[in-house]
């Protein structure tokens, strides 16, 4: 059985916490920006997300549990309506 795509950012990031890195959304000084209320706050952190290695897993799990604000896979999600998908 196939890890759902939240599981798998899960193990993305045990896997680059474990390489002593992270990414930039987990920087104590500035992780706030990516669920900012500020579009303009949104924005740099979507610009700060390219190159992450977590990317692809981010945006997926995002789509998965449908998550309709801030900042996930380098996209401002904010207001994207998406139906939930069930747990399978």
């Amino acid at each position: 059985m196939k890890p759902n795509p939240g599981d798998q950012l899960t193990r993305a990031l045990i896997t680059l916490a474990a390489q002593g890195q992270r990414p930039r959304c987990g920087d104590p000084e500035t992780h706030w920006l990516w669920l900012s209320e500020a579009a303009g706050e949104r924005a740099i952190a979507a610009e700060w997300c390219a190159g992450c290695p977590v990317l692809r897993a981010c945006g997926d799990a995002a789509e998965y549990r449908g998550e309709q604000f801030g900042v996930w896979g380098g996209l401002d999600r904010t207001g994207i309506k998406q139906p939930r998908r069930s747990p399978r």
